[in-house]
């Protein structure tokens, strides 16, 4: 595929999967840190 070296290839795949899953992790953990400090406020 695109004539690069297999190990060249196997080296670039995985990094969108990785940033993808790396960009839900930190919206999860950032969302719910905003929900607590409304929380707080409100009381």
């Amino acid at each position: 595929m695109f004539n690069l070296p297999a190990e060249t290839f196997w080296w670039l795949v995985p990094w969108p999967f990785i940033w993808l899953g790396l960009g839900v992790i930190l919206y999860f953990k950032l969302k719910r840190e905003d929900e607590a400090e409304e929380n707080e406020n409100h009381s």
